[in-house]
């Protein structure tokens, strides 16, 4: 079995501070871009699912926004970690949710790229 490395960014775009700095603070999305991006992170995570005969995987999630703050987000890192084909699980985040999903998770399989603002 090959190894893979993915690299997810889907639709997501705003993100729940405000930094001057930052591109991805200065817009909120629409009820309807929020269930694209839902049905996005869905379907790559059926993909995913699907590669176990062909693929170990490693996935980072780099989202142009902070996807933690949403459950669907949370959820599918909680069940990619838990694919035996799926070797690491990562996300970048800015730690501005609770951790408690992370109870579902495989922890060892689950990493957090927190910058922490």
């Amino acid at each position: 079995m090959s190894e893979l490395t993915l690299l997810y960014r889907g639709s997501l775009i705003s993100c729940n501070y405000g930094c001057d700095y930052c591109p991805f603070a200065k817009r909120r999305e629409t009820r309807a871009e929020m269930e694209r991006d839902r049905g996005e992170v869905e379907r790559f995570v059926a993909w995913v699912k699907g590669e176990g005969q062909a693929h170990r995987l490693r996935i980072l999630f780099t989202p142009w926004g902070e996807g933690l703050v949403r459950p669907w987000y949370q959820q599918a890192l909680a069940e990619l970690s838990r694919l035996e084909h799926v070797a690491r699980v990562a996300i970048q985040t800015n730690l501005a949710c609770g951790l408690s999903w992370t109870e579902d998770a495989d922890r060892d399989a689950l990493a957090l790229w927190a910058t922490y603002h």
